[in-house]
Protein backbone atom coordinates (compact mmCIF):
# COMPACT_ATOMS: atom_id res chain seq x y z
CA UNK A 1 0.00 0.00 0.00
CA UNK A 2 1.41 3.59 -1.07
CA UNK A 3 1.83 6.36 1.56
CA UNK A 4 -0.83 8.64 -0.23
CA UNK A 5 -3.38 5.42 -0.26
CA UNK A 6 -2.51 4.95 3.04
CA UNK A 7 -2.92 8.59 4.25
CA UNK A 8 -6.35 8.74 2.20
CA UNK A 9 -7.82 5.53 4.18
CA UNK A 10 -6.70 7.22 7.28
CA UNK A 11 -8.54 10.48 6.73
CA UNK A 12 -11.67 8.55 5.51
CA UNK A 13 -11.73 6.79 8.94
CA UNK A 14 -11.15 9.75 10.92
CA UNK A 15 -14.29 11.34 8.85
CA UNK A 16 -16.29 8.10 9.76
CA UNK A 17 -15.44 7.85 13.49
CA UNK A 18 -16.00 11.98 13.37
CA UNK A 19 -19.65 13.34 15.07
CA UNK A 20 -22.24 14.40 12.73
CA UNK A 21 -22.55 17.82 11.98
CA UNK A 22 -25.31 19.25 14.52
CA UNK A 23 -27.88 21.16 12.49
CA UNK A 24 -28.91 24.35 14.54
CA UNK A 25 -32.06 24.07 16.32
CA UNK A 26 -34.19 26.39 18.03
CA UNK A 27 -35.96 24.25 20.36
CA UNK A 28 -37.03 25.67 23.26
CA UNK A 29 -36.10 29.13 21.93
CA UNK A 30 -38.29 32.17 21.32
CA UNK A 31 -37.80 34.36 18.31
CA UNK A 32 -38.63 38.13 18.16
CA UNK A 33 -40.28 39.31 14.81
CA UNK A 34 -40.40 43.71 14.66
CA UNK A 35 -42.99 43.99 12.81
CA UNK A 36 -43.07 47.83 11.66
CA UNK A 37 -46.96 48.21 11.54
CA UNK A 38 -49.12 48.95 14.43
CA UNK A 39 -51.51 46.62 15.58
CA UNK A 40 -54.11 45.62 13.71
CA UNK A 41 -52.46 46.96 10.40
CA UNK A 42 -52.26 45.07 6.93
CA UNK A 43 -48.44 44.16 8.01
CA UNK A 44 -49.24 42.96 11.70
CA UNK A 45 -52.18 40.87 10.42
CA UNK A 46 -50.40 38.87 7.46
CA UNK A 47 -47.55 38.61 10.01
CA UNK A 48 -49.85 36.74 12.49
CA UNK A 49 -51.09 34.46 10.28
CA UNK A 50 -47.91 33.57 8.69
CA UNK A 51 -45.25 33.05 11.27
CA UNK A 52 -46.83 29.77 12.85
CA UNK A 53 -46.21 28.11 9.56
CA UNK A 54 -42.92 29.64 9.31
CA UNK A 55 -42.21 28.03 12.72
CA UNK A 56 -43.56 24.81 11.96
CA UNK A 57 -40.82 24.92 9.18
CA UNK A 58 -37.53 26.14 11.52
CA UNK A 59 -36.29 23.00 13.25
CA UNK A 60 -37.39 23.05 16.93
CA UNK A 61 -40.30 25.00 15.88
CA UNK A 62 -39.68 28.22 18.38
CA UNK A 63 -42.39 30.39 19.86
CA UNK A 64 -42.42 33.75 17.48
CA UNK A 65 -43.56 36.92 19.69
CA UNK A 66 -44.31 39.99 17.41
CA UNK A 67 -43.31 43.31 18.65
CA UNK A 68 -44.95 45.81 16.59
CA UNK A 69 -43.02 49.10 16.07
CA UNK A 70 -44.31 51.73 14.03
CA UNK A 71 -42.38 54.40 15.04
CA UNK A 72 -40.72 56.24 11.69
CA UNK A 73 -42.92 54.94 9.63
CA UNK A 74 -41.93 51.36 10.76
CA UNK A 75 -38.29 52.55 10.40
CA UNK A 76 -37.94 52.55 14.12
CA UNK A 77 -38.22 48.49 13.63
CA UNK A 78 -35.91 48.45 10.60
CA UNK A 79 -33.09 49.92 12.95
CA UNK A 80 -33.86 48.14 15.72
CA UNK A 81 -33.14 44.66 13.84
CA UNK A 82 -30.01 46.12 12.51
CA UNK A 83 -27.83 47.58 15.59
CA UNK A 84 -29.70 45.82 18.56
CA UNK A 85 -31.25 42.66 17.61
CA UNK A 86 -29.26 39.23 18.28
CA UNK A 87 -27.71 37.71 14.90
CA UNK A 88 -28.12 34.27 16.19
CA UNK A 89 -31.95 33.46 14.35
CA UNK A 90 -33.48 34.49 17.58
CA UNK A 91 -34.79 37.64 16.11
CA UNK A 92 -36.11 38.63 12.94
CA UNK A 93 -38.29 41.44 11.34
CA UNK A 94 -41.18 42.90 8.65
CA UNK A 95 -40.99 46.08 7.08
CA UNK A 96 -43.78 47.95 4.87
CA UNK A 97 -42.39 49.88 1.77
CA UNK A 98 -41.55 53.44 3.63
CA UNK A 99 -38.06 51.79 5.42
CA UNK A 100 -37.23 50.51 2.06
CA UNK A 101 -37.52 54.01 0.08
CA UNK A 102 -36.32 56.00 3.24
CA UNK A 103 -32.49 55.21 2.69
CA UNK A 104 -33.04 56.85 -0.60
CA UNK A 105 -35.29 59.80 0.17
CA UNK A 106 -34.30 60.61 3.57
CA UNK A 107 -37.42 62.05 4.75
CA UNK A 108 -37.14 61.43 8.64
CA UNK A 109 -33.18 62.03 8.40
CA UNK A 110 -30.02 59.84 8.20
CA UNK A 111 -31.23 56.53 8.91
CA UNK A 112 -28.52 53.63 10.53
CA UNK A 113 -29.11 50.88 8.34
CA UNK A 114 -27.98 49.43 4.70
CA UNK A 115 -30.90 47.74 3.34
CA UNK A 116 -27.88 45.68 1.29
CA UNK A 117 -26.40 43.99 4.14
CA UNK A 118 -29.86 42.36 5.64
CA UNK A 119 -30.39 38.91 4.85
CA UNK A 120 -33.67 38.92 2.93
CA UNK A 121 -35.89 35.67 3.45
CA UNK A 122 -38.85 36.80 1.57
CA UNK A 123 -41.67 38.71 1.01
CA UNK A 124 -45.61 37.55 1.36
CA UNK A 125 -47.44 39.66 -1.15
CA UNK A 126 -47.43 41.99 -4.46
CA UNK A 127 -49.91 44.73 -3.65
CA UNK A 128 -50.91 47.76 -5.46
CA UNK A 129 -52.18 51.02 -2.98
CA UNK A 130 -54.43 53.02 -3.53
CA UNK A 131 -55.54 57.00 -1.91
CA UNK A 132 -59.29 56.03 -0.87
CA UNK A 133 -61.61 58.34 0.78
CA UNK A 134 -64.57 57.02 3.38
CA UNK A 135 -67.85 57.39 1.57
CA UNK A 136 -69.04 59.96 3.83
CA UNK A 137 -66.53 62.05 2.54
CA UNK A 138 -67.74 65.31 0.50
CA UNK A 139 -64.09 64.30 -2.13
CA UNK A 140 -65.77 62.02 -4.83
CA UNK A 141 -63.19 61.91 -7.06
CA UNK A 142 -59.43 62.70 -8.36
CA UNK A 143 -60.24 65.89 -9.18
CA UNK A 144 -62.05 67.17 -5.82
CA UNK A 145 -59.07 66.12 -4.11
CA UNK A 146 -57.11 68.65 -6.55
CA UNK A 147 -59.85 71.96 -4.89
CA UNK A 148 -60.24 71.01 -1.28
CA UNK A 149 -58.27 69.92 1.72
CA UNK A 150 -58.38 65.55 2.13
CA UNK A 151 -57.13 64.78 5.62
CA UNK A 152 -55.38 61.00 5.76
CA UNK A 153 -54.69 59.42 8.32
CA UNK A 154 -51.00 57.82 8.82
CA UNK A 155 -48.89 56.23 11.07
CA UNK A 156 -45.48 58.51 10.70
CA UNK A 157 -43.49 60.58 8.65
CA UNK A 158 -42.55 57.96 6.58
CA UNK A 159 -45.30 55.38 6.31
CA UNK A 160 -47.29 54.59 3.27
CA UNK A 161 -49.52 56.78 3.61
CA UNK A 162 -47.58 59.97 4.26
CA UNK A 163 -45.50 59.23 1.25
CA UNK A 164 -48.14 57.87 -0.99
CA UNK A 165 -50.26 61.13 -0.53
CA UNK A 166 -47.22 63.68 -0.83
CA UNK A 167 -46.05 61.53 -3.80
CA UNK A 168 -49.58 62.30 -5.83
CA UNK A 169 -49.86 65.26 -4.40
CA UNK A 170 -46.52 66.58 -6.30
CA UNK A 171 -47.56 64.87 -9.24
CA UNK A 172 -51.37 66.28 -9.77
CA UNK A 173 -51.42 69.06 -7.28
CA UNK A 174 -53.55 67.35 -5.11
CA UNK A 175 -54.52 68.22 -1.50
CA UNK A 176 -54.03 65.25 0.17
CA UNK A 177 -53.13 66.05 4.07
CA UNK A 178 -51.46 63.01 6.24
CA UNK A 179 -52.11 63.33 9.61
CA UNK A 180 -49.54 61.42 11.13
CA UNK A 181 -49.55 59.40 14.94
CA UNK A 182 -51.98 57.56 14.69
CA UNK A 183 -51.07 53.13 14.76
CA UNK A 184 -52.08 50.65 12.24
CA UNK A 185 -55.38 50.00 13.99
CA UNK A 186 -56.10 53.59 15.25
CA UNK A 187 -55.62 55.19 11.76
CA UNK A 188 -58.84 52.68 10.20
CA UNK A 189 -60.61 53.95 13.38
CA UNK A 190 -60.16 57.39 12.79
CA UNK A 191 -61.35 57.19 9.32
CA UNK A 192 -64.96 55.50 10.42
CA UNK A 193 -65.36 58.36 13.13
CA UNK A 194 -64.66 60.96 10.50
CA UNK A 195 -61.48 62.10 11.78
CA UNK A 196 -60.02 61.62 8.39
CA UNK A 197 -61.18 61.64 5.10
CA UNK A 198 -59.46 58.22 3.93
CA UNK A 199 -55.86 57.04 3.72
CA UNK A 200 -53.41 55.57 0.91
CA UNK A 201 -52.46 52.41 1.31
CA UNK A 202 -52.46 49.02 -0.32
CA UNK A 203 -55.71 47.54 -0.99
CA UNK A 204 -54.51 43.64 -0.75
CA UNK A 205 -54.36 45.46 3.01
CA UNK A 206 -57.43 46.76 3.33
CA UNK A 207 -59.22 43.83 2.06
CA UNK A 208 -57.23 41.59 5.43
CA UNK A 209 -57.90 44.31 7.81
CA UNK A 210 -61.31 45.55 6.94
CA UNK A 211 -62.67 43.43 4.10
CA UNK A 212 -66.29 45.18 3.89
CA UNK A 213 -65.08 48.63 3.39
CA UNK A 214 -63.84 47.91 -0.17
CA UNK A 215 -66.68 44.88 -0.91
CA UNK A 216 -69.44 46.88 0.47
CA UNK A 217 -68.53 50.47 -1.23
CA UNK A 218 -67.64 52.18 2.52
CA UNK A 219 -64.35 53.00 0.82
CA UNK A 220 -64.04 55.29 -2.09
CA UNK A 221 -61.03 54.54 -4.38
CA UNK A 222 -60.21 57.76 -6.12
CA UNK A 223 -56.57 57.09 -7.55
CA UNK A 224 -54.24 53.99 -7.78
CA UNK A 225 -50.30 54.85 -7.06
CA UNK A 226 -49.55 52.04 -9.56
CA UNK A 227 -49.06 51.39 -13.37
CA UNK A 228 -51.21 48.54 -13.06
CA UNK A 229 -55.13 48.32 -12.31
CA UNK A 230 -56.71 46.61 -9.58
CA UNK A 231 -59.25 44.23 -11.85
CA UNK A 232 -61.69 45.02 -8.91
CA UNK A 233 -61.48 48.44 -9.29
CA UNK A 234 -60.89 48.76 -13.06
CA UNK A 235 -62.78 52.42 -13.24
CA UNK A 236 -60.38 53.70 -10.72
CA UNK A 237 -57.60 56.09 -12.25
CA UNK A 238 -54.30 55.10 -12.35
CA UNK A 239 -51.39 57.88 -11.28
CA UNK A 240 -49.67 56.43 -14.40
CA UNK A 241 -52.36 57.70 -16.57
CA UNK A 242 -51.99 61.59 -15.44
CA UNK A 243 -48.06 61.21 -15.82
CA UNK A 244 -46.60 63.27 -18.99
CA UNK A 245 -42.79 63.00 -18.99
CA UNK A 246 -40.22 60.08 -18.33
CA UNK A 247 -38.61 61.42 -15.62
CA UNK A 248 -42.27 61.51 -13.76
CA UNK A 249 -42.69 57.83 -14.98
CA UNK A 250 -39.40 56.88 -13.66
CA UNK A 251 -40.06 58.41 -10.47
CA UNK A 252 -43.21 56.29 -10.19
CA UNK A 253 -41.40 52.91 -10.81
CA UNK A 254 -38.70 53.73 -8.45
CA UNK A 255 -40.91 54.69 -5.64
CA UNK A 256 -43.21 51.33 -6.23
CA UNK A 257 -40.58 49.41 -5.95
CA UNK A 258 -41.02 48.11 -2.77
CA UNK A 259 -44.81 46.75 -3.63
CA UNK A 260 -43.33 44.51 -5.48
CA UNK A 261 -41.78 42.93 -2.18
CA UNK A 262 -44.60 44.07 0.17
CA UNK A 263 -44.04 42.52 3.53
CA UNK A 264 -40.74 41.34 3.28
CA UNK A 265 -38.81 39.31 6.03
CA UNK A 266 -35.01 39.68 7.00
CA UNK A 267 -32.76 38.70 9.58
CA UNK A 268 -30.04 40.96 11.10
CA UNK A 269 -26.28 41.58 9.42
CA UNK A 270 -24.16 38.87 11.01
CA UNK A 271 -26.56 36.21 11.00
CA UNK A 272 -24.29 32.69 9.76
CA UNK A 273 -24.86 31.56 6.36
CA UNK A 274 -26.35 28.28 7.84
CA UNK A 275 -29.43 30.30 9.65
CA UNK A 276 -29.70 32.31 6.74
CA UNK A 277 -30.72 28.81 4.44
CA UNK A 278 -32.71 27.60 7.24
CA UNK A 279 -34.74 30.65 7.08
CA UNK A 280 -34.95 30.88 3.23
CA UNK A 281 -35.99 27.29 3.52
CA UNK A 282 -38.71 27.34 5.78
CA UNK A 283 -40.16 30.57 4.41
CA UNK A 284 -40.25 29.09 0.88
CA UNK A 285 -42.17 25.94 2.52
CA UNK A 286 -44.13 27.99 4.65
CA UNK A 287 -45.67 30.04 1.56
CA UNK A 288 -46.64 26.74 -0.38
CA UNK A 289 -47.87 24.58 2.90
CA UNK A 290 -51.77 24.48 1.72
CA UNK A 291 -52.60 25.04 5.21
CA UNK A 292 -51.43 28.35 5.07
CA UNK A 293 -52.42 29.24 1.69
CA UNK A 294 -56.03 28.22 2.75
CA UNK A 295 -55.96 30.03 5.82
CA UNK A 296 -55.11 33.12 4.19
CA UNK A 297 -57.45 32.91 1.43
CA UNK A 298 -59.84 32.83 4.39
CA UNK A 299 -58.37 35.78 5.88
CA UNK A 300 -58.57 37.37 2.23
CA UNK A 301 -54.77 38.06 2.25
CA UNK A 302 -53.66 37.89 -1.26
CA UNK A 303 -50.35 35.75 -1.45
CA UNK A 304 -47.39 36.81 -4.34
CA UNK A 305 -44.70 35.86 -2.88
CA UNK A 306 -40.59 36.40 -3.91
CA UNK A 307 -37.74 33.98 -2.40
CA UNK A 308 -35.33 35.35 -0.46
CA UNK A 309 -32.67 35.95 -3.07
CA UNK A 310 -35.11 37.58 -5.85
CA UNK A 311 -35.50 40.22 -2.67
CA UNK A 312 -32.08 40.67 -1.86
CA UNK A 313 -31.82 41.27 -5.64
CA UNK A 314 -34.84 43.84 -6.24
CA UNK A 315 -33.37 45.56 -2.97
CA UNK A 316 -30.03 45.74 -4.72
CA UNK A 317 -31.25 47.25 -7.70
CA UNK A 318 -32.85 50.06 -5.96
CA UNK A 319 -29.16 51.22 -4.87
CA UNK A 320 -28.01 51.10 -8.48
CA UNK A 321 -30.96 53.57 -9.33
CA UNK A 322 -29.71 57.02 -11.24
CA UNK A 323 -29.96 59.65 -8.75
CA UNK A 324 -31.86 62.26 -10.69
CA UNK A 325 -35.01 59.82 -10.27
CA UNK A 326 -34.15 59.18 -6.22
CA UNK A 327 -34.07 63.38 -6.35
CA UNK A 328 -37.06 63.37 -8.43
CA UNK A 329 -38.71 61.11 -5.70
CA UNK A 330 -37.31 63.24 -2.90
CA UNK A 331 -38.88 66.30 -4.08
CA UNK A 332 -41.94 64.57 -4.48
CA UNK A 333 -42.12 63.74 -1.19
CA UNK A 334 -40.78 66.02 1.03
CA UNK A 335 -43.56 67.65 3.44
CA UNK A 336 -44.39 71.40 3.69
CA UNK A 337 -46.34 72.03 7.08
CA UNK A 338 -47.08 68.27 7.72
CA UNK A 339 -50.02 68.18 10.22
CA UNK A 340 -50.03 66.04 13.15
CA UNK A 341 -52.84 64.69 15.11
Amino acid sequence: MTMARAALLGAAAVLAAAPAFAQPSFQGKTVTVYVGNGTGGGGDSYARVFLPYLSKNLPGEPAMVVRNMPGGGGVQAVQTLYNVAPHDGTAIGSTPPGPIKEPFLGTVGAVHYDLRKFYWIGNLASSITACSVWHGSPVKSIEDAKTRDVTIAATGAQSSPTTNALFVNSLLGTKFNPISGYDGGTSLLAIERGEADGTCVSLGSLRTTRPDWLRDGKLRVIIQVSSTTDPAFPDAPRLSQFLKNDADRQALAFFTAPDDIQYPYMLPPGASAEIVALYRTAFDAAVKDPAYLAEAKQRRQEIVSHTGAEVQAIVAAMYVTPKNVIDRVIRATTPVGRSEK
